[in-house]
């Protein structure tokens, strides 16, 4: 089992994760930030439960989402797309790509997680599936939705 230092270490790896995971699906940073303090609350009460260390941030961003979806439940609402969120994850440096965050904000949830998950977190789709409780088929067919509706969203925004 971890000892106090070794999860500190752990959490600290995977705070970016946590962030753009949490960002996508809640979409303002007070929920985002809301979520991920419950989450590492959570991981470390249940921290016992961890069976395999070397799965800590898979393990750690399933707990995550569950936080995410009572944030979501309690409030009783979707996450709305704004200009904001979309701009909050993180671009690669001295690139605009602010069309393309704004597509990706424009997402529904259900196709802009997966593509966060995988795309900028290095999630594999099965793992994807795993976290997000859907078959691994669902999981590429969404990625594939996603990447057209970016593409068709694109397009236009290169012609505007």
């Amino acid at each position: 089992m971890m000892n106090q230092q070794e999860f500190t270490a752990a959490v600290l790896a995977a705070e970016p994760t946590l962030y753009r995971v949490a960002k996508a699906m809640v979409g303002n940073e007070e929920d985002c930030a809301d979520a991920a303090q419950q989450a590492i609350l959570r991981a470390w009460e249940r921290l016992d439960t961890l069976r395999q260390p070397q799965y800590f941030r898979t393990w750690l961003t399933r707990i995550l989402i569950n936080e995410c979806k009572g944030i979501l439940r309690q409030r009783g609402r979707q996450a709305p797309y704004d200009q904001a969120a979309a701009e909050a994850i993180p671009a690669p440096a001295e690139e605009d790509h602010s069309d393309l965050y704004a597509a990706l904000g424009a997402l529904e949830e259900k196709y802009r997680l997966p593509v966060v998950m995988y795309y900028w977190e290095g999630f594999k789709t099965r793992e994807i599936a795993s976290l997000l409780r859907l078959p691994e088929g669902t999981v590429k067919s969404r990625l594939r939705t996603a990447r057209i509706q970016l593409r068709d969203t694109l397009k236009g925004a290169c012609f505007a």
